[in-house]
């Protein structure tokens, strides 16, 4: 029983990386992100991993653990790379937030909330998580996805009063050592 509560500790928090990355640069810009937009970005997350997981129970015979391993580690590789070189991440947080008020709303959280998605369903189909216990993997994904978000932004709220360097290649560097942590 301790070898799957860790499991699903290790893959909430995986799943969680992109998330503190992208609430981390959005703290730099200094954009808020409220109550509801937290709920829907950490909801998507939950449910898209929900959706993977029961898919990745009815292919579980179909597909070797390999291949899900290698497609999540593309994924995440390639996006890691994209964001390390990627100078642009406090103008795309900008960009994110359309009506230039400083909060991220619930509209532009629904995007968001999807493209950080994308990794929740490599990793849910390859996860291997029973039907017994996908509830509890969706709970610690949901709870996680709220910690990761709360504290990235407050982390690049903090940063960014007391530097005016670029870090958001931080987040390219996070995603590419979750990319090889898929490899072992």
């Amino acid at each position: 029983m301790t070898a799957i509560i860790l499991e699903i500790i290790v893959l909430a928090a995986a799943l969680s990386v992109d998330t503190f990355a992208a609430s981390f640069a959005y703290g730099m810009g200094r954009i808020r992100i409220p109550a509801a937009s937290i709920g829907i970005l950490a909801a998507i997350s939950s449910l898209t991993l929900a959706a993977a997981l029961l898919a990745g129970n009815l292919l579980s015979g179909l597909l070797p653990q390999s291949l899900t391993n290698d497609i999540s580690f593309l994924i995440l590789f390639i996006l890691g790379i994209i964001k390390l070189f990627d100078k642009s991440c406090k103008k795309q947080a900008e960009q994110a937030n359309k009506d230039k008020d400083n909060i991220l709303s619930p509209a532009e959280a629904v995007p968001l909330g999807a493209a950080l998605s994308i990794d929740s369903v490599a990793a849910g189909i390859g996860a291997g998580v029973s039907p017994a216990h996908i509830i509890a993997a969706i709970l610690a994904t949901f709870l996680m996805g709220i910690a990761a978000i709360l504290g990235g932004s407050f982390l690049g709220r903090a940063v960014s009063r007391h530097s005016e360097a670029n870090l958001c290649w931080i987040s390219g560097v996070l995603l590419i050592v979750l990319a090889f942590m898929k490899l072992f």
